[in-house]
C-alpha cells in the first residue's frame, strides 16, 4: 500500500514524461483500490498514485522495482498471467505499439478487470499533424522511426501504428466503452507550421461528426478534433469495461 503523495512532487514521475502525469491524473480521479500495472518498467506509479492502493505489476524486460505488491515478468503477446486476479483499473503505458497480438492482449486485460473498471493507456500519437507529413516522405509514422533488424524482439520495435481510431476500433471489439482521450501537459502545436495542417484536419473532423451514423463515432470524430489528437505528441485514452452482448 502507497500513502498519499504529491504527483507534482513525487520523484516517481519524471516531468520529461508527461503522459505520466496524465495517466495518474485518470487514476487519483477514479481512486481505485487495485491496479495492474502492465508494462511497469522503473515502477513509477505507485509512487504517482495520492490513495491508498495496491498495485500489481508485469514487465517482459525489467525486474521487480518497489512498491509492487506483486511482480512478475510476462510476455505480454500471450496475455495476463492467470495468476494475476480481477482489478479495479489496469494501466499500460507506452507498451501497446509493441505487441504483435493487440486483440489477443485486450481481452485478457478485459478479463482480469471487474466490472465498471477502467483501462488506461498511453502511447505515442503517430497521426499529429506534423507527422503526416512525415508520413507521406518515409512511408512511416515518425513516432515509430527507429530499424535495425526484424530477426529478434527487442524493447522498443516499431511494430504498430496505433492512433485514436485504431484504439477505438481495438477497444470497442474486445469489450470496452467510453473510450476517452485525456489532455496531456505539452505545446500544442509544437511548430506554427503544424497548424496550417491541423487548420485542415480539424475541417475534416468537424464534416464527420455533422455525417456520423450513431452518437458513438460522433463522439469519436468531436475527440479527433481536440488539440490533443490534432497536435499532440503524446495520447492518453481511458476506457471502460463494458457490458457484453449476446449473438
Amino acid at each position: 500500500m502507497n500513502g498519499n503523495r504529491s504527483v507534482n512532487g513525487s520523484d516517481h514521475v519524471n516531468n520529461n514524461k508527461a503522459y505520466r502525469l496524465a495517466v495518474a491524473s485518470v487514476l487519483n480521479a477514479l481512486k481505485p483500490q487495485t491496479v495492474l500495472d502492465i508494462c511497469c518498467g522503473d515502477g513509477w506509479l505507485p509512487g504517482a498514485l495520492t490513495h491508498p492502493a495496491q498495485v500489481h505489476g508485469i514487465d517482459f524486460y525489467a525486474e521487480a522495482p518497489a512498491g509492487y505488491a506483486q511482480f512478475q515478468a510476462a510476455d505480454f503477446n500471450l496475455g495476463i498471467p492467470e495468476t494475476f486476479g480481477q482489478y479495479d483499473a489496469a494501466v499500460c503505458c507506452e507498451a501497446m505499439g509493441y505487441l504483435q497480438n493487440p486483440g489477443l492482449f485486450l481481452q485478457s486485460v478485459r478479463a482480469h478487470l471487474k466490472p465498471g473498471a477502467t483501462f488506461v493507456l498511453s502511447l505515442p500519437n503517430p497521426n499529429y499533424a506534423g507527422a503526416r507529413i512525415n508520413h507521406l516522405i518515409q512511408g512511416f509514422p515518425r513516432s515509430y522511426s527507429w530499424f535495425a533488424q526484424n530477426t529478434t524482439a527487442e524493447p522498443h520495435m516499431p511494430w504498430l501504428t496505433l492512433g485514436l481510431f485504431q484504439l477505438w476500433l481495438l477497444l470497442g471489439l474486445n469489450g470496452f466503452t467510453d473510450v476517452t482521450v485525456h489532455d496531456v501537459d505539452e505545446k500544442k502545436p509544437r511548430r506554427q507550421s503544424e497548424r496550417l495542417i491541423g487548420w485542415l484536419i480539424k475541417g475534416y473532423a468537424r464534416k464527420k461528426i455533422k455525417s456520423a451514423p450513431s452518437p458513438a463515432v460522433a463522439q469519436l470524430w468531436r475527440q479527433a478534433l481536440s488539440d490533443q489528437v490534432v497536435y499532440g505528441r503524446q495520447l492518453v485514452v481511458s476506457a471502460k469495461v463494458g457490458i457484453r452482448v449476446a449473438r
